[in-house]
């Protein structure tokens, strides 16, 4: 896994108590369970970890960690 794959699972297991071992790079929001709701929560918290603004709809269920990793890199995030 990159730094930022590292740093964006260390937020799902200690913000969203996300399962130890259910996460690889390949993990969707989808298969840790996130709906909508819990997206925009993890939005938020990533826009205050990393510095950074996502827009609204940027981060998606379908998106797998090293999805939400190139995104955050693509916007300056650094971990």
């Amino acid at each position: 896994m990159t730094a930022i794959e590292e740093c964006i699972t260390k937020i799902l297991l200690e913000d969203f108590k996300v399962r130890d071992g259910s996460i690889c790079r390949d993990t969707t929001l989808a298969d840790l369970g996130f709906d909508s709701l819990v997206i925009v929560e993890l939005a938020l918290v990533l826009d205050n970890e990393f510095g950074i603004a996502l827009e609204d709809g940027e981060l998606a269920d379908s998106m797998t960690i090293t999805d939400a990793a190139e995104l955050l890199v693509a916007k300056g995030a650094v971990c």
